[in-house]
């Protein structure tokens, strides 16, 4: 019996402003899993006019017709308006309508997974959605509790807290979100990563671990108390360690992941590693999610001078995780 074929992965496409359309264009010709665009076909090929690339475009009318050496387009039924370097608002139901789609073929199973192409935040709140990401959009879709996490070759560093303010950061610390996420993290480490017996690192909030409550007494209250529950119920899990020093080579040497407390903090080591190779995952979803990250550089939109490795990794990541999953089922 011949093996079926896995199921396509679906991009949503995001801020049309940006450099969306360079990035995912860039990648038809590389050696890539199946891959569809939800967009306007009419806007792509504008683009692409525009961008002197000579690209053959695939309309599907069914995900499973994907070409190789296309790119291939499931379209939505809103227009995109046409223009780089700025957000149009007229286009934010055609950022839904994609978003949307990408996520329902998802939870029904239909693709492996899906990959977010950057959005503008600013454009998702002046239009109503009161989520500051896709990371807080996609928990309201799913019902579920999402944790951001950032990882390249090097680092798996996921976040506590997302995009807030960091006034608000200390107001969502506390011992039931901590324990939530450690577990969420934990699952996905064994399920979506293949580490039975992961070790997790988790960081102090305050500088220099609180010192002793001097500067903070996060770590004392909050914290340590619920890494040591977690450890007594055989968790490999270490800190709270100061988050000035949990990044350097021999901190790194006997840790499988890092949980940080709030945006910067993960996201400053992750970058500084590899800052155009990381991606962004959204473990805690009933599908996989993965995202380059970046944003939409407008500055450099239209150019020709975008850099896609960071996508070409959330696109092959996505799919890792998806055989990841399978397999790890089928032990169950």
């Amino acid at each position: 019996m011949p093996l079926r074929k896995k199921p396509p992965i679906a991009v949503s496409m995001g801020e049309p402003g940006g450099i969306n359309i360079e990035i995912i264009s860039q990648c038809v010709k590389k050696k890539l899993p199946d891959f569809f665009l939800i967009s306007d076909p009419k806007w792509v090929e504008k683009c692409l006019k525009q961008l002197n690339l000579n690209i053959k475009v695939n309309i599907l009318d069914n995900i499973d017709s994907c070409i190789k050496g296309h790119l291939n387009i499931l379209p939505i039924k809103c227009k995109v308006k046409y223009g780089f370097k700025k957000s149009y608002e007229q286009n934010f139901p055609a950022i839904i309508e994609s978003l949307d789609l990408a996520i329902k073929l998802a939870q029904r199973k239909k693709v492996s997974g899906i990959v977010t192409l950057p959005i503008l935040k600013k454009t998702l709140t002046i239009n109503g959605t009161h989520y500051p990401g896709h990371t807080e959009y996609l928990g309201k879709k799913s019902n579920k509790k999402p944790l951001m996490i950032m990882l390249n070759k090097t680092l798996k560093v996921a976040t506590l807290t997302t995009h807030i303010p960091i006034s608000q950061v200390p107001n969502k610390i506390t011992k039931s979100n901590l324990e939530k996420t450690i577990r969420v993290y934990i699952k996905s480490l064994n399920r979506d990563f293949g580490l039975t017996d992961p070790i997790l690192a988790i960081s102090a909030l305050n500088p220099h671990n609180g010192e002793d409550g001097k500067i903070g007494n996060e770590e004392i209250k909050i914290i340590t108390p619920v890494i040591e529950k977690l450890k007594k119920q055989g968790n490999k899990i270490y800190g709270p360690k100061s988050a000035d020093t949990m990044f350097h080579k021999d901190a790194l040497k006997n840790v499988d992941a890092n949980l940080c407390m709030f945006h910067d903090q993960a996201l400053i080591p992750v970058k500084s590693f590899d800052f155009y190779g990381s991606i962004n995952y959204t473990a805690g979803l009933s599908f996989v999610r993965t995202s380059p990250d970046h944003g939409t550089a407008f500055d450099i939109a239209g150019e020709n001078k975008a850099n896609n490795s960071s996508l070409i990794n959330a696109i092959n990541y996505a799919q890792m995780i998806y055989n990841q999953r399978i397999e790890y089922d089928k032990k169950l």
